[in-house]
């Protein structure tokens, strides 16, 4: 059973990921603790928590997806939102329970409001990931499931020399959707290349040609970057440790490659001409080659005999070349394409400027668990200390016995720093688990944030595709009318042209005795 989830912003965003109709093929909206449609109810609770004291995030966003050999009912659905609510501490907090199916599997999401209106506080997120993996091993253990290691709980670290990490991430299979292209097929080819090379030089030069770029992601990292701006990490997409990685490009000099920011910049300054031509070649291509083959026997087109006379329509009488309705006025469509590209220049600039504000937010927050989680490891040290330290009569015997028995206190010494040790060693390792951790909700975060840009974007260039359409039909009923008025004009002229005839063949009137 997977729960995996966090306290968020952005209702809006959220209310729409969750009524997406393209990418799933079922949903059902199975609890509201609100009358109104989510857009509104999520807003409404992201409202309320700013009235709370350092309020931010007044929603707890979770995805419960069980595994594919089991088939869950109604009431094992509801039994375990109660579960994992119970475990999370936002027992009696309003919800809302959305179920989506997809490819014949189920899973749904559970939505709470953190406010709480009685104390207008927050519901505690801390150690939220032990709290998801306590609820999944009781829905297993409820439910008949076969269990899956967790690797926050401690009772799995020790069962396993690593923790376990799935072969690619939210982000990535959300990339390899919106680049119609699966992780397994992308990471071949990738590797592909690293075969085929025999250093890292020629393995940057390769990686680079086929339009990624090659960037540092951290003191010792290599990420690649994709042209759409997806950050992909280099030992993920080949498979090596980052050791092995970090050997096989040792004639590449690390720091002068570009960050993950310059990287994208790159990208997003290609030009865009190179990228239709490309495009334009390769729908070219397959085309011819989606045509069958010519006949041997089949003449060329300039060897083949014109058509007959008889198979050809008869043009009208006054249809001329310059009648043809055009597509679209050049003046107008210049005008069109000018302030289309500066709305979409727009829309970029404020994209822009909202990833900023959101890895500014995320750091900030990043900041102040890593602050909370240090005032907590130094009290821990210190309650620690002052219990490893007696005092009166016990401490004054302890002393005097040492005193006698010099290995004793020895041997006291030795444990109670092997006891220091192990708790700075946990605690470094709670640290630094902490870190991993939020950097993966991080870039699910920001990759959430650029699947609504690109969304926007979409729908942006949908919204100029049919304005473009929508003035090409006006200029094509303004060519037919025009072409209207002119046969009308004709007619006119041409009727005016025949009385005139037939007064003139009629002679001037007789003269009459």
């Amino acid at each position: 059973m997977i729960v995996k989830g966090g306290s968020r912003a952005g209702p809006g965003q959220l209310a729409a990921h969750l009524m997406r109709t393209d990418t799933n093929e079922r949903i059902d909206v199975l609890e509201s603790d609100s009358p109104y449609d989510l857009h509104a109810t999520f807003r409404d609770w992201q409202t309320l928590c700013e009235g709370t004291r350092g309020g931010k995030r007044g929603l707890y966003h979770v995805n419960i997806d069980p595994d594919a050999r089991y088939d869950m009912t109604p009431t094992q659905w509801a039994r375990a939102v109660e579960v994992l609510e119970k475990e999370l501490g936002l027992d009696g907090q309003p919800r809302v329970v959305v179920m989506h199916e997809k490819k014949g599997r189920q899973h749904i999401h559970v939505v709470w409001q953190r406010t709480d209106l009685e104390t207008m506080t927050l519901r505690s997120d801390s150690y939220n990931y032990n709290a998801h993996e306590r609820a999944s091993l009781r829905m297993e253990q409820e439910f008949g499931h076969e269990h899956v290691p967790g690797k926050h709980a401690k009772r799995d670290r020790e069962k396993q020399p690593e923790f376990p990490r799935a072969e690619a991430t939210h982000a990535e299979w959300q990339q390899a959707e919106r680049a119609a292209l699966s992780v397994d097929d992308r990471r071949a080819q990738n590797a592909a290349l690293k075969e085929s090379c025999d250093n890292g030089a020629a393995f940057k030069a390769a990686i680079e040609e086929a339009g990624y770029v090659l960037a540092r992601g951290g003191s010792t990292d290599f990420v690649l970057v994709t042209a759409a701006g997806s950050i992909l990490s280099l030992p993920r997409e080949l498979k090596m440790k980052a050791a092995d990685v970090r050997a096989f490009m040792a004639d590449v000099d690390h720091a002068a490659l570009p960050t993950a920011a310059e990287a994208r910049a790159m990208q997003r300054a290609r030009p865009d001409a190179q990228a239709s031509e490309f495009t334009q070649d390769a729908q070219a291509s397959e085309s011819k080659m989606d045509e069958p083959a010519p006949d041997a026997n089949t003449p060329k087109a300039e060897e083949q005999a014109p058509p007959v006379a008889e198979d050809l329509a008869a043009a009208p009488e006054d249809a001329r070349p310059q009648d043809i309705p055009p597509a679209l006025d050049p003046v107008v469509a210049r005008a069109l394409d000018d302030r289309q590209q500066r709305e979409a220049a727009k829309l970029a600039e404020w994209h822009e400027a909202e990833a900023r504000q959101m890895e500014h937010v995320l750091s900030v927050e990043l900041q102040e668990k890593q602050d909370h989680q240090t005032a907590l490891h130094t009290a821990a040290r210190a309650r620690w200390q002052r219990e490893q330290k007696l005092t009166g009569i016990d401490g004054f015997i302890n002393a005097l016995q040492n005193r006698l028995n010099p290995g004793r206190g020895a041997e006291q010494r030795a444990a109670r720093d092997k006891a220091w040790r192990q708790l700075r060693a946990q605690q470094a390792r709670e640290r630094q688990d902490m870190k991993v951790l939020w950097e993966q909700t991080q870039a699910e975060q920001m990759d959430e944030l650029r699947e609504r840009h690109a969304q926007q974007q979409r729908e942006q260039a949908t919204q100029f595709e049919a304005e473009r359409q929508r003035y090409t039909e006006d200029a094509e009923r303004a060519a037919e009318m025009r072409r209207r008025i002119e046969e009308d004009r004709q007619i006119e002229e041409r009727r005016k042209a025949e009385h005139r005839q037939e007064r003139r063949d009629s002679g001037p009137p007789g003269r009459t005795k």
